[in-house]
């Protein structure tokens, strides 16, 4: 018998790829480099946002040591996350695959009253600092200052993102808005 290549069959010798039948919506095969594989999801992703409010912003009382942010807020956009409120704001990962993830984190905060604080915010992973994710802004009573951290990770089932805040000095800091992306493809 001829070697026939792949690429030169016509039907009805066409065929889908071995395991397709049983793949879910959007899943790609990905090769092991054993041989094999496996089909995956192409990509895992999701945003977190606390509603908009400069009237009625979600209020955190910062003090001088990481203390973790617990606002309401809603998931949009979600594919293979769960948001959750216990034991505080958390947005854990459901996937079955590995994933190499990029975290977006941008905020809107104010100093409620007194003094300008030096606000930090910090991306956590399952309990510990993402070293490297820390960013600082400056917190002036009266306004309003956008703070940014972007950092990459890699994340497994049950896996989960929290972000943390901390001050030069204890204050009560309004967030009129933030919102987090967690975006990943298989590792």
């Amino acid at each position: 018998m001829a070697n026939v290549n792949h690429s030169t069959l016509t039907d009805p010798y066409l065929h889908e790829p071995k395991g397709v039948a049983s793949a879910t919506s959007g899943a790609v095969y990905i090769a092991d480099g054993a041989g094999s594989g496996d089909w995956t999801q192409s990509h895992r992703h999701v945003g977190g946002f606390i509603t908009f409010s400069t009237s009625s912003p979600y209020t955190h009382s910062t003090t001088t040591s990481d203390t973790v942010l617990n606002p309401t807020f809603t998931l949009v956009d979600n594919n293979g996350f769960t948001g959750l409120s216990s034991p505080n704001a958390r947005i854990r990962y459901n996937g079955s695959e590995d994933i190499s993830a990029a975290i977006t984190l941008t905020a809107s905060i104010q100093q409620s009253s007194g003094g300008d604080r030096q606000v930090e915010l910090v991306i956590y992973k399952n309990g510990s600092a993402l070293v490297g994710s820390r960013v600082i802004a400056t917190a002036a009573t009266g306004a309003w200052n956008q703070i940014t951290s972007a950092f990459n990770t890699t994340l497994s089932a049950n896996d989960y993102i929290e972000v943390f805040t901390r001050a030069d000095s204890s204050a009560t800091i309004n967030f009129a808005s933030a919102y987090l992306r967690i975006t990943g493809v298989p590792s």
